[in-house]
């Protein structure tokens, strides 16, 4: 019998519920359909595992673009990257927002020396990498040096549930993240205060096997905003992306620190 090879798309990076999930199946799919030579997988799994991203099965993967140049520059290359609906944002940026809870005394991050930060990942961009180039640009200290301690979460909404909680007094939230958590959560608004944002860097990217590039990047950047402009309005204002972009390994290397 013949072995029935099960392709993928793992969108681990921004489905932080079944209502993204959805959304972003809806995407891909209908990207499928405008463009069928592309031949999009049809199954789309919602991780972020090294396991399932580095699997041969998975053609297209959405990660964080530290651990693209950290760990995966040899096996994956990027194809796009989403800009979101986010004031400020330009091309295919993102920030992080320094949040902290409603009725804490921080003002700014530089108040924040000594206090408990936390973090969603040890190889996160949005939630610590971006911490560490301000403590650096400013102060010249590492941030392990500038904080009383880092919590590692395991997620942004952890780490937010850990700022209400009192666990933890200050985080860096991926603002697109930040976004759909208070679509989910709107007591987030008041129970959360922004202190400010950090410098802008290269939003996620969609990748690929480099030794088996799935498709063209331009090619699948026709087609996802050939897609996106097709959705219906509430599933648009679920995925909060204005149009994707092509994008190259080098747009990433600022991510990495000096």
């Amino acid at each position: 019998m013949l072995r029935v090879i099960n392709r993928q798309i793992a969108l681990g990076m921004y489905s932080l519920d079944g209502r993204l999930l959805q959304a972003w199946r809806s995407l891909f799919i209908q990207a499928s359909n405008f463009y069928p030579d592309i031949d999009i997988p049809k199954v789309v799994v919602n991780s972020i595992e090294d396991l399932v991203i580095l699997d041969n099965n998975t053609c297209i993967s959405h990660i964080c673009g530290l651990p693209l140049l950290d760990r995966f520059s040899k096996c994956l290359i990027p194809l796009c990257a989403p800009q979101f609906n986010i004031p400020g944002v330009s091309g295919p940026h993102y920030f992080s927002y320094y949040v902290v809870r409603h009725d804490s005394d921080m003002k700014s991050v530089v108040d924040a020396k000594g206090r408990i930060f936390a973090a969603n990942s040890l190889c996160s961009n949005s939630g610590l990498n971006v911490l560490r180039h301000e403590i650096k640009a400013a102060l010249n200290v590492c941030v392990e040096d500038f904080v009383s301690k880092i919590h590692y979460t395991g997620s942004h909404h952890l780490s937010i549930q850990s700022i209400i909680e009192g666990v933890s007094e200050f985080a860096a939230i991926d603002a697109a993240t930040y976004e759909y958590l208070c679509v989910m959560n709107p007591i987030y608004r008041t129970q959360l205060r922004i202190i400010g944002q950090s410098y802008q860097s290269a939003a996620p990217p969609l990748v690929t096997h480099k030794n088996s590039p799935f498709c063209d990047p331009q090619l699948l950047t026709n087609a996802l905003n050939s897609a996106l402009n097709s959705l219906d309005q509430v599933t648009r204002n679920t995925l909060n992306i204005r149009q994707f972009h092509k994008v190259k390994l080098d747009d990433y290397t600022s991510q990495i620190l000096d």
